[in-house]
């Protein structure tokens, strides 16, 4: 299975305003991480710092906050990582159960859960 990539709409936390962009969808992450620079600019307010794990396994701390996000036509509110300039911008499994989406490893895109094969 190759890398899944989606495009997303990022909103400000009322849900008025929404910028695209493109996120790689990451099994492996639980909360999505987005932009520190564009969740400031809609508004979005850090809400907390949890320690995270990196992928070379050093414990960080990281902003968290909560907004709204466009994605398959569901819109709803998810946790949101303030993500630093130089990391990419990843979908989490969090947001993925809200919208009651899962990968397809064979088809290498987002499906409705209730579609999954077995």
């Amino acid at each position: 299975m190759g890398t899944v990539k989606v495009t997303i709409g990022v909103g400000d936390p009322q849900g008025r305003r929404f910028e695209e962009l493109e996120v790689v969808v990451d099994t492996s992450s639980t909360y999505t991480a987005l932009p520190g620079a564009m969740l400031r600019r809609l508004g979005v307010p850090i809400q907390r710092s949890l320690p995270s794990e990196t992928a070379d396994g050093r414990i960080v701390p990281v902003d968290v906050g909560q907004t709204n996000i466009r994605l398959e036509e569901l819109e709803f509110q998810t946790p949101v990582i303030f993500a630093e300039e130089h990391e990419p911008s990843l979908l989490g499994v969090v947001s993925l159960e809200q919208a009651a989406l899962a990968v397809d490893p064979l088809a290498g895109r987002l499906i409705p859960t209730n579609l999954l094969r077995l």
